[in-house]
């Protein structure tokens, strides 16, 4: 199935361990999103992977790791290669260039062939890892995260944070409650840059993700790559903290504003600090482009 020459997303049934999480199956806006737990790879895993990939993961220094990368990338490949109703070894996966640099080596995650219009983004943490697939073509990223304290945390509110997102982190003097309003604007923060295209390194404190309000946010990215972007929380379970942010186009904004105006918080719910671990990952964790 084609548009203009290109791969279209099929509408089919796909096998059970290959379907999105219920809730974003149901999204009116196409936007899907898988969750999964990696577990040691077959030997069909590393077959499904690029030389590229395989070369990467034979580079962590820790087998289990190694392990997590091989298994989710394959799932990775075998949903896109489901949804494009092709094999999963024809899957060729690229980067499109960064926005704020131009380098093609750290910008959005993209299907270099078959030609389609899918994007998607993918973010791993441990043996965790997170799927967002934007049928439409639409800006999308994605993060996922595996909660442990943070000793740094302090210093990461007053280097990463926008003014209106410190005061409400340091709204409460409970311990707990700060690091949740802290992870809050982190993974929000991290999915909007990851689909603006520039990662990290387009600049966390210039980007408020509005952490206070109930339910998604519409935030504006600017700079390069600039856009107007749904992030919401994705509520994985304890010990875990994620976020998704979608690029809104043709008004799709200003029909979320109006949902929100009359009190609907919309298919995600209502998120809150409620949803949010109760510690944040280590300062290793927190760097990198839009992968």
């Amino acid at each position: 199935m084609t548009r203009a020459g290109r791969m279209t997303v099929r509408t089919l049934q796909l096998p059970l361990e290959q379907q999105p999480l219920p809730t974003y199956a149901r999204d009116p806006r196409g936007l899907r999103l898988w969750h999964g737990t990696a577990v040691r790879p077959s030997a069909a895993d590393w077959a499904l992977l690029s030389p590229e990939e395989r070369r990467r993961a034979r580079r962590f220094t820790r087998p289990a790791e190694t392990g997590h990368y091989v298994h989710a990338h394959a799932r990775v490949r075998r949903i896109v290669a489901g949804l494009l109703d092709c094999p999963p070894g024809a899957i060729r996966f690229g980067r499109e260039p960064c926005p704020g640099c131009g380098d093609a080596g750290h910008g959005r995650p993209r299907v270099a062939s078959p030609d389609t219009v899918l994007r998607f983004n993918h973010s791993r943490s441990e043996a965790d890892w997170l799927l967002a697939v934007a049928p439409e073509g639409q800006r999308v990223g994605a993060d996922v995260e595996q909660i442990r304290p943070l000793s740094a945390f302090a210093g990461l509110v007053d280097s990463c944070l926008a003014p209106d997102e410190r005061d409400y982190v340091n709204a409460t003097a409970d311990p707990v409650r700060r690091r949740r309003r802290f992870y809050r604007c982190w993974v929000r923060k991290e999915a909007v840059l990851k689909a603006v295209g520039t990662g990290l390194a387009g600049g966390l404190a210039r980007l408020d993700v509005r952490p206070s309000e109930a339910g998604g946010a519409v935030v504006r990215a600017e700079g390069p790559g600039a856009g107007r972007f749904l992030v919401h929380d994705v509520p994985l379970g304890r010990g875990l903290a994620a976020a998704v942010a979608e690029e809104l186009t043709d008004g799709r904004a200003d029909h979320h504003a109006q949902a929100r105006a009359a009190g609907r918080t919309g298919l995600f719910g209502n998120s809150s600090e409620r949803t949010v671990p109760e510690f944040i990952n280590g300062a290793d964790e927190m760097a990198g482009h839009a992968g």
